[in-house]
């Protein structure tokens, strides 16, 4: 492209020949130095109250050693797997949607490490200040404004939403990494094909979860008596990153797993995660799977002796930094807003760390807003280090602003979603991905994107998609979703 410039210009009539010479002087100057960005001050942690003690900390432990690797899977296994497959998708399906589940459901520590509880506190207590966030469960908040920018930003979402939910992702291409974050966007629904791009339709969790190879590799394998995720390249990339993705599909805790001969249920990894819990590591996705599945005065012993509880959690990722954290950062706001939500919904207020946790992740909300944003609504390419815009990468452009977004609308209060700044985010990320549907996007970046527009169309017009389960669970919408069609065995998808 620069020589058919160069050579038009220096084609061009005489009076017009300086300004060719000047433009290939422009590409032939060795570019200047420009000095390094500087990072912006960021937000830090609150103090710790008077009258919360910090979370007990013991040495540190030498790490377990790695799971076994599962053993090999046979094409004639494979086909048996296959062949009985779509049942217990659906089985995953529905046991994910049953309402009753949560009434029945089961001990998710097993012994000797079943968790005791302690009571809430109090919400008049000395801890809990009056300007101390209280749930709202009549979910009282304003509509989103009647406008025509907001009635066009609903139909983009929704375009861009079906457009990608008609590209399922394969088997044989895609590993099993790449098909979590396929259906992270669209939950229990997502649809993966066997075998390559043309194989059989099946439910995407429901292969993963009955020891389906994506790629040539499995996600989940045992070690001993023990179900384990596991780690390394084409698998999980972080602890219990695979179980805080089933956490945000709502895939139910009762929901089977079965590998070879041996049955499992989502509360056997829940049970895992627990016990793998160290200080001093990353703890980011083992706080969103554990704050969704566990109560939130759940407390537990982890393998190495030390006790646990969520809110030590809340207090460990808090002290973590946000800036060189997998992401950007954004996956441990993420845990931290999440963790708040289900806090706030269970015990009607925040205290203690939690309430550290909320005030931290409100200024860093208002910090990504007022500082971060690029003019034409994306955030900046150089995460929460300092305002950046790679203008001519869009798949830097849609990985910073897909991730950032998502924290965003799963995590502000609902007048917020409506505000400018937020419109205008998501407007910039359902019209880049509309605009190259065919575009070769890396996926991790591409799931969270489509994630984050997932979750911001069920909060503004109360959207689930068909066959799905509400992705927010905070303490405010502006209305409640309606319930869609009916799953095979009768019961409403959403509840």
């Amino acid at each position: 492209m620069a020589l058919v410039v160069i050579t038009s210009a220096w084609a061009a009539p005489p009076g017009n020949r300086g300004a060719g010479r000047r433009l290939f002087e422009a590409f032939a100057r060795k570019p200047e130095d420009t000095p390094p960005q500087r990072f912006i001050p960021a937000p830090t942690p609150p103090p710790l109250p008077a009258d919360v003690s910090p979370a007990a900390s013991r040495p540190s432990q030498p790490p377990p050693p790695p799971p076994a690797p599962p053993l090999p899977t046979t094409w004639d296994e494979a086909r048996t797997l296959l062949t009985g497959l779509q049942e217990s998708a659906l089985r995953v399906a529905i046991a994910a949607v049953d309402p009753d589940a949560a009434a029945a459901r089961p001990t998710v520590v097993a012994k000797p490490f079943a968790p005791t509880t302690r009571a809430p506190t109090p919400a008049g207590s000395a801890s809990s200040a009056a300007a101390a966030p209280r749930f709202n469960p009549a979910g009282t908040a304003a509509a989103p404004p009647a406008t025509q920018r907001m009635a066009r930003l609903r139909g983009r979402i929704a375009q861009t939403l079906a457009t990608y939910q008609r590209r399922p992702l394969n088997t044989a291409v895609h590993t099993p990494w790449e098909v979590m974050h396929g259906f992270i966007a669209f939950g229990i629904p997502t649809k993966v094909r066997v075998g390559g791009p043309g194989g059989d339709l099946v439910n995407a969790i429901g292969w993963m979860n009955m020891g389906g190879r994506c790629r040539g590799q499995v996600m989940l394998g045992t070690d001993g008596e023990r179900l384990v995720a596991m780690r390394g390249i084409g698998v999980q990339g972080h602890a219990a990153q695979y179980l805080a993705i089933l956490a945000q599909c709502r895939v139910a805790l009762n929901s089977p797993i079965n590998l070879q001969t041996r049955s499992f249920t989502v509360a056997d990894l829940v049970a895992e995660e627990q016990q793998a819990c160290r200080s001093g590591t990353e703890l980011t996705f083992t706080l969103i799977g554990l704050a969704h599945y566990l109560p939130s005065d759940a407390t537990w012993v982890a393998r190495d002796g030390s006790e646990w509880s969520l809110e030590r959690l809340v207090a460990e990722e808090i002290e973590q930094p946000i800036r060189g954290a997998p992401c950007g950062g954004t996956h441990r706001l993420f845990g931290l807003s999440y963790a708040c939500q289900r806090r706030l919904r269970a015990a009607g207020t925040l205290d203690g760390h939690y309430r550290r946790a909320d005030r931290f992740v409100r200024d860093y909300q208002d910090f990504t807003l007022g500082k971060l944003q690029n003019r034409d609504g994306s955030f900046s390419t150089e995460w929460f280090k300092y305002p950046a815009d790679r203008e001519d990468d869009i798949d830097r452009k849609v990985q910073t602003t897909g991730h950032i977004l998502e924290w965003l609308v799963g995590s502000v209060d609902q007048e917020r979603l409506y505000e400018p700044r937020i419109v205008a985010a998501t407007e910039f990320l359902a019209a880049a991905l509309l605009r190259e549907p065919s575009r070769d996007w890396k996926i991790g970046p591409l799931g969270h994107a489509l994630h984050a527009l997932t979750i911001y169309q069920e909060r503004v017009w109360s959207t689930v998609l068909p066959g799905g389960i509400a992705a927010y669970h905070g303490a405010m919408k502006a209305t409640e979703p309606a319930a869609t069609a009916a799953d095979p065995a009768g019961r409403p998808t959403v509840r």
